[in-house]
């Protein structure tokens, strides 16, 4: 009967380490995330500060698929179908809250391995942060597409941030570039684009940093950083 019990004990031990090893991207109902956001122009020198949370609205299983609803407090809101057979996460609808909205393939592959074995991948993006600042090109927002190339830089068994430890943590890189007609009496604006991501294990992103870059003064370079200061399971 004990030998029976401990095989028991053993097999379910088992299946739940196998479960957590897809903790990158935590999928329970109710868990939420606060970060503080700073975007910076160098061309302005000034940074805008503010908060943003997410929050997993709806969590179901549907066959051989988790599907994922995530809210945002700046009135976004996505929807996320993991695919538990292939380990792969796929963004099935998307509703930005800024005006401009999403040129860039709404249903598109977000991780193509949910346990991050992949090192290397590809995805189609599109520019959020480019902004102009001088007239006639005041307040343009170009929303070029383009395919921004991710490897994974590093894997870290413990990151410290902001005085606190977290634990099993993968870099994530990168890099991409585009351009775009910012005034028909000029040529394509060129656009360098760099984002680094940490993810990690049962807590999901916890920093993120991007950039794009141009040549161009009346737009300049823009800087995106998100940090994670508060989250609850």
């Amino acid at each position: 009967m004990r030998q029976k019990l401990f095989l028991v004990v053993l097999i379910f031990f088992l299946i739940s380490c196998e479960g957590e090893s897809n903790h990158y991207f935590p999928t329970q109902k109710g868990i939420s995330w606060i970060y503080l956001v700073k975007i910076t122009s160098s061309y302005t020198g000034k940074q805008e500060i503010k908060k943003l949370k997410i929050l997993n609205v709806d969590s179901s299983k549907s066959g051989g698929f988790l599907n994922l609803s995530r809210l945002y407090s700046d009135g976004s809101y996505y929807e996320y179908k993991l695919d538990l057979k292939r380990k792969n996460i796929f963004r099935e609808s998307a509703y930005f809250a800024f005006q401009d909205g999403l040129v860039e393939p709404v249903k598109k592959i977000v991780y193509p391995d949910m346990e991050f074995k992949t090192e290397e991948w590809e995805t189609k993006e599109q520019l959020f942060l480019v902004k102009g600042f001088q007239p006639p090109l005041l307040n343009v927002k170009p929303r070029s597409q383009f395919n921004m190339k991710y490897r994974i830089e590093k894997r870290y068994k413990k990151y410290r941030l902001n005085g606190k430890i977290f634990k099993d943590c993968i870099k994530i890189e990168g890099i991409g570039k585009t351009s775009f007609i910012g005034d028909t009496r000029s040529g394509p604006i060129k656009v360098d684009v760099k984002n680094n991501d940490l993810i990690c294990k049962n807590i999901g992103l916890i920093k993120q940093t991007r950039y794009e870059n141009t040549e161009a003064s009346a737009f300049g370079n823009m800087k995106f950083d998100k940090e994670l200061i508060f989250f609850k399971n």
